[in-house]
C-alpha cells in the first residue's frame, strides 16, 4: 500500500508540475517553432527595412543589420526547432551563445530577441534622431503590441518571463559579437569619420575619388570587416579586372565604349530596369533590403512557419553581409575607374550616366555580388524555377511590379541594370554575379539542419 501511495503521489506531483509549466493544461504539448506562424519576425523585418530607408543607411550597413538581426532570431529559436541546427563554432568567432535550460514559448523568445537586437543595432542613430525618435518609437510600438497579446495568450507568467529573458540574453550576446567585426559604429560622428572620407588609392590605380562628384570614398575599410564565414574572401576571390588602357583596340576601352553606346541609345525597357533596381539609400530598402523584401513575400506566399522563416532569413542575410564585405574588399584592392570618369576623360567629355555614380571603386558590382549570393540561397530554399512577382512596396507608386521565372532571372536583370544605369562595366557585373554565387554556395554548405 505504501508503495502504491508513493507512486500515486509522484504521478500527481508530475501532473501538477506539468500543468504549472504549460500554463494551460497538463495535456497540452510543448510547442516547437513549426507550431508558430511567421507574423512576429515578419513584422520586425518589414519595420527594419522601413527604418533603413527612413534613416538613409548605406547598403553595406543595411546588410550588416539584417545579418545580425537574423542571427539573433535563428539562434534564439533553434533550440525549439526539430530542423534548425545552431551555428555555434560554424561562424567566425561565434563560439559560445547561450542555450535555454528548458522548452520555452518560442514566439515570446523570437519577439524579445528581435526587439532587443534591433534596438541595439540602431542605437547609434538615436542621438541624431532625438527630435522625433522615429526608430525607438516604432520598435517600442510593435514590441508593446506583442506583449499585450502574450498577456492574453499565456497564463503562465513565469514561463513568459523566462522566455523573455532568454530572448534578451541571445540578443545581447549577438550584439556583443557584432561589436568586434569592424563595422560597428558607436555614433553618427564615428560613422562619418570612418565611412565617408578621402582615400588615397595606391600609386598606379585608375580610381581617384578627387574625380568623383562627392570628392570622397565611401567605406574604404569595409572590406576588412570580419565575415560570418571565415576566409570566405580567399575562397571566392574573383579574377583581376581588365588591364587599364586608353588604347581604342584594348579590352578596357571596348567595354567603356559598350557602356557609352548603351547609354546613348537606352531603350524604354532598359531605362525602366535601371530605375527598378536602382535601390538608392534614403528612397529604398537598399539592394540587400530589396532582396530581403522579396524573400519575405515568398515566405508569406508559402505560409511559412517561424521555423522556416528563421532559417531562410538567417541564411539569406548572412550571405548578403559577407557578399558586401567581399565586394568592398575587391573594390578597394583593385581600385578600378568608373565608366563616367573614363568616358568623360577618353571618349566624350559631355557623357552623362543615366544615374548618379556612387563614390567608391567600380570592380566588382555590389548589386551583382549580393544578388548572385542571394539567388544561390533562395534557390536552395524555394527551388531553381520559383516564379514570383516582385511586390516591393516603395516601388508601387511609380513602377509596375516585375515578374520573374526564377531568382536567377531576377539576379541577371538586377546585375545588367547597372550597365544600363551607366555606373558599371560589363565585367564588374558578370564577375560580381559569379563572385556572389560562390559566396552563396559556401553559405549553403553550413550545417543548417539537424
Amino acid at each position: 500500500m505504501k508503495s502504491k501511495y508513493a507512486m500515486l503521489t509522484n504521478r500527481l506531483l508530475f501532473i501538477l508540475l506539468l500543468t504549472t509549466y504549460s500554463g494551460v493544461s497538463f495535456a497540452q504539448k510543448i510547442k516547437t517553432t513549426k507550431d508558430y506562424d511567421m507574423s512576429i519576425p515578419k513584422g520586425y523585418v518589414r519595420l527594419i527595412n522601413t527604418l533603413i530607408m527612413k534613416t538613409g543607411i548605406a547598403p553595406t550597413n543595411a546588410a550588416r543589420i539584417h545579418g545580425y538581426a537574423s542571427l539573433a532570431l535563428y539562434e534564439a529559436t533553434q533550440s525549439g526547432s526539430a530542423n534548425n541546427q545552431s551555428l555555434t563554432k560554424q561562424l567566425n568567432g561565434f563560439d559560445n551563445p547561450p542555450t535555454p535550460k528548458q522548452p520555452l514559448l518560442w514566439d515570446v523568445v523570437a519577439d524579445e530577441a528581435f526587439y532587443t537586437v534591433s534596438d541595439s543595432l540602431f542605437s547609434y542613430l538615436y542621438s541624431t534622431l532625438a527630435n522625433y525618435n522615429y526608430i525607438r518609437n516604432a520598435l517600442d510600438t510593435l514590441h508593446r503590441k506583442h506583449k499585450i497579446n502574450f498577456r492574453t495568450k499565456y497564463k503562465n507568467a513565469l514561463l513568459v518571463e523566462e522566455s523573455v529573458n532568454f530572448g534578451r540574453k541571445i540578443a545581447n550576446y549577438v550584439y556583443q559579437y557584432s561589436k568586434s567585426d569592424g563595422g560597428f559604429r558607436s555614433s553618427m560622428d564615428e560613422t562619418v569619420a570612418l565611412d565617408y572620407k578621402h582615400y588615397e588609392a595606391p600609386k598606379g590605380s585608375s580610381w581617384d575619388d578627387n574625380k568623383t562628384r562627392a570628392r570622397i570614398s565611401i567605406q574604404p575599410t569595409w572590406g576588412k570587416n570580419r565575415t560570418f564565414i571565415k576566409d570566405i574572401f580567399a575562397q571566392t576571390q574573383p579574377a583581376q579586372p581588365y588591364e587599364f588602357s586608353t588604347d581604342p583596340n584594348s579590352t578596357f576601352y571596348k567595354q567603356a565604349m559598350e557602356v557609352y553606346e548603351i547609354s546613348r541609345k537606352l531603350t524604354f525597357e532598359q531605362h525602366l530596369i535601371a530605375e527598378y533596381w536602382r535601390d538608392d539609400a534614403t528612397v529604398s530598402y537598399t539592394p540587400g533590403g530589396h532582396t530581403i523584401h522579396i524573400l519575405v513575400n515568398a515566405l508569406e506566399k508559402e505560409k511559412a512557419d517561424l521555423d522556416k522563416f528563421a532559417y531562410a532569413y538567417a541564411k539569406t542575410s548572412i550571405a548578403l553581409n559577407d557578399a558586401f564585405i567581399c565586394c568592398w574588399r575587391t573594390k578597394y584592392e583593385t581600385n578600378c575607374i568608373r565608366p563616367i570618369t573614363y568616358i568623360q576623360g577618353f571618349i566624350d567629355p559631355r557623357f552623362k550616366a543615366t544615374f548618379y555614380t556612387p563614390a567608391f571603386p567600380e570592380y566588382t558590382s555590389g548589386h551583382s555580388t549580393q544578388w548572385g549570393a542571394s539567388a544561390e540561397i533562395l534557390n536552395s530554399i524555394f527551388g531553381n524555377e520559383y516564379a514570383f512577382i516582385d511586390q516591393t512596396d516603395y516601388l508601387r507608386d511609380k513602377l509596375v511590379p516585375r515578374q520573374f521565372k526564377s531568382f536567377d532571372e531576377a539576379a541577371q536583370e538586377a546585375s545588367m541594370s547597372r550597365i544600363y544605369a551607366g555606373v558599371h562595366f560589363r565585367q564588374a557585373c558578370e564577375v560580381g554575379l559569379e563572385q556572389g554565387k560562390r559566396i552563396g554556395r559556401i553559405v549553403n554548405q553550413l550545417k543548417w539542419r539537424k
